[in-house]
């Protein structure tokens, strides 16, 4: 198979999915205190859900994704 041409307005980066459940390991993921990690998840400023359990859950590609 014939490799494409590089095109240098593009780019890739490889990210190993990870995910944070619970509100301290969200926190300790953005290096943010627990009042400001709670604040931004009842406000809806990251990109987590809940979880059958009623954890906050979040992946890292779901949050740098949100960056752009």
């Amino acid at each position: 198979m014939p490799q494409q041409p590089h095109n240098p307005l593009t780019s890739e980066i490889a990210v190993e999915l990870k995910f944070f459940i619970g509100t301290k390991a969200i926190a300790a993921f953005l290096g943010a205190s627990l009042d400001t990690t709670r604040q931004w998840l009842r406000k809806g400023v990251l990109p987590a859900k809940k979880d059958p359990m009623g954890r906050w859950v979040m992946t890292n590609l779901d949050y740098y994704q949100s960056l752009t």
